[in-house]
């Protein structure tokens, strides 16, 4: 049986089944390559010998069970759509029509970040199919402690990554919750002894208990509740565009739970940020390797998410002519009250499955095995709603924080990890020509002189062609860097600091 050639080499196995001489022996063409392994990548004690196919059908179904088990199992292409389009359609589409863009402004900063959304997303892909890993945390790994005699590296890295992305899950559902409340609390009486703040944030994490409870983004649960969720947002544009067009346009919520960054462009700039982008890919292949050659199942996922993209353009960017901060009348207040019922619902339904998909805390194993009680997903879900009641000034800056490391994780992560794994790293694999030529080598034939500086010929412009567009690559991805990711930071510290 043939061996599939290795995804980590830059050149196909056809250069050397050519029926000639190996350019080990000699052959004088400079057409001929050779692949040389990464030594830190290839113990002396590897074994090449052919595996069979009961032994690699094995390690499929090994690595289908981990995916099957894991929070985002393999999904079906309708609900990978749902969860690429989710998170723009969330808290930063309803601050659009108030976060005070001129509507030129407003229409080029959402085509703008709509497509460095996509962008990134690009990234995440590419990534996932040079290391051939199917999340965050074995990407990163990969790029920063590949290799042998690494593993205290690995493990602090993956707790780092874990907390990471553990906080950022949590403060976002936390900020999910406590805007759903803001949004209702002026609808509700305010004349018992407990706050009605706290009162109403209880009842809302009571009615999605339920929903998080399940184990993964594949419970019919949450797959309802997301498109719930998709659902009240169009609900609630529809109450939007019919208040600008009577001219009764006011602000969703309070925004006192908001701090100082959420206006202008941060606010265009949070609502395309991505989550799930690598996991939901190797959910819609149905396998953790996401450099399994399935052509049609890699366009799909393309196709998917430029066109969440499209469809989050069209939800979003009428909110840029949108004016929320003078209208001529108020509202009616059955209008006013629908809006903010389906804005709620519409946050509100998007938190279990951000929770769901948050790391599970360190708890020791022996209280582990003491009970089959899910302590770290009760704890997870304690926090989240502590977080969401804390008093308005602490919210301000929580939610600053949301916005940094969604903006980070989103633009900032995906562009660094690339120039770093493909420009400061030891390549997978290195092709290199041959040594000085053997002088005992047969020669060529005429013809074969011919075909030879044919392929030659043809080899050189596809090299061109791949030039050109690594280097259009390289600049887009340093442009979405350095001015980009960078300058946003540096002017959200400013911002924060009172600098400008």
């Amino acid at each position: 049986m043939s061996r599939p050639s290795s995804p980590r080499s830059s050149t196909s196995s056809d250069s050397f089944a050519s029926g000639r001489q190996s350019p080990l022996n000699g052959f004088d063409s400079s057409a001929a390559l050779i692949l040389v392994p990464d030594a830190e990548e290839t113990p002396a004690s590897t074994s090449f010998d052919f595996s069979s196919d009961d032994e690699a059908e094995e390690q499929s179904d090994l690595a289908l069970e981990r995916l099957r088990s894991s929070p985002i199992p393999p999904l079906s292409s309708l609900s990978v759509f749902l969860y690429l389009l989710a998170p723009y359609l969330k808290l930063g589409a309803f601050i659009v029509p108030e976060a005070g863009l001129q509507s030129k402004v407003g229409l080029f900063a959402v085509l703008v970040f709509a497509a460095l959304s996509a962008f990134t997303r690009q990234i995440w892909y590419m990534l996932a199919r040079y290391v051939r890993r199917s999340d965050l945390e074995e990407i990163v790994l990969e790029t920063f402690a590949r290799g042998r005699g690494k593993e205290r590296r690995r493990a602090v890295l993956r707790q780092l990554i874990r907390l990471a992305v553990g906080s950022l899950r949590v403060l976002t559902a936390a900020l999910y919750l406590r805007f759903s409340v803001d949004s209702l609390l002026p609808f509700l009486p305010d004349v018992l002894v407990v706050p009605s703040r706290l009162i109403t944030t209880l009842v809302l994490a009571a009615f999605i208990a339920p929903l998080y409870s399940a184990r993964s983004l594949g419970s019919r649960g949450v797959i309802y509740a997301s498109w719930l969720s998709l659902s009240a947002y169009a609900a609630w544009f529809s109450c939007t565009a019919y208040m600008h067009a009577a001219g009764t346009l006011m602000p969703v919520a309070d925004s006192a739970t908001l701090g100082k960054l959420w206006q202008g462009l941060p606010v265009v700039a949070f609502t395309f940020t991505t989550w799930w982008t690598v996991p939901l890919y190797a959910s819609l292949k149905g396998t953790v390797q996401p450099t399994t050659p399935k052509p049609r199942r890699s366009r799909s996922f393309k196709l998917l998410s430029v066109l969440s993209v499209a469809v989050a353009i069209a939800f979003i960017l009428p909110l840029a002519f949108f004016d929320a901060s003078a209208p001529s009348q108020p509202p009616t207040a059955s209008v006013k009250t629908t809006a903010a019922l389906f804005s709620a619902a519409s946050l509100l339904f998007s938190i279990p499955s951000i929770l769901i998909t948050t790391p599970a805390l360190s708890i020791p194993v022996s209280i582990r095995r003491a009970t089959n009680f899910p302590l770290s997903k009760v704890l997870i879900y304690l926090i989240t709603i502590f977080l969401s009641v804390l008093p308005a000034y602490i919210a301000r800056v929580g939610s600053d924080v949301v916005l940094i490391l969604t903006f980070l994780s989103t633009y900032v992560v995906p562009a660094f990890l690339h120039i770093t794994i493909h420009n400061f790293r030891r390549p997978l694999s290195i092709v290199v020509p041959p040594a000085t030529p053997n002088p005992g080598a047969p020669r060529l034939e005429p013809s074969d002189s011919r075909n030879d500086e044919l392929l030659q010929r043809k080899e050189r412009t596809l090299q061109r062609r791949r030039l050109g567009r690594r280097l259009i690559w390289d600049i887009a991805v340093w442009v979405l860097l350095v001015p980009i990711g960078g300058g946003g930071l540096v002017w959200a510290v400013g911002r924060v600091g009172d600098k400008w």
